[in-house]
């Protein structure tokens, strides 16, 4: 989840506010969106996901359930706004990309480019997660190990 968090904040995503003109370069899906066009909301999604099964309580699943539900409803929306806005800019970015991670990729209509997202991306997630590992307990009260 912090890579594909890292990631989408890092890469220039056309799905983004006031982003729209990327759909029109050669090549609209770079970096991370070769793997989603949603990497950000993706993130939350794996994010909740996980807490919901670590936690497996009531008030876990209305709480971080909560934001699966909007986080995965929030990917079906963006791209119905794009696609009735965009017209053939987005029907071009979206033949290349997919909302589910891997999708384009496993159906061969992109490939993954492992230098596009580079090591950046890798290094700052993995020391966030070292971060957030470290400072769990005395932030949110419960230790995640």
């Amino acid at each position: 989840a912090l890579a594909l968090l890292v990631g989408g904040l890092m890469t220039r995503n056309p799905t983004a506010v006031m982003q729209e003109r990327a759909m029109r370069s050669a090549e609209p899906a770079r970096g991370m969106i070769r793997v989603t066009r949603h990497p950000v909301m993706w993130a939350i999604l794996l994010w909740a996901a996980a807490h919901v099964l670590a936690r497996g309580d009531l008030a876990s699943l209305v709480f971080f359930g909560g934001f699966l539900f909007v986080a995965a409803l929030g990917t079906v929306l963006i791209d119905a706004r794009k696609r009735a806005a965009l017209g053939e800019d987005w029907r071009r970015f979206a033949a290349v990309t997919s909302n589910v991670p891997f999708g384009a990729i496993a159906a061969g209509r992109n490939r993954f480019v492992a230098g596009e997202i580079g090591w950046r991306v890798l290094v700052v997630a993995a020391v966030a997660y070292v971060v957030l590992l470290a400072v769990h307990g005395a932030l949110f009260g419960a230790r995640p190990y």
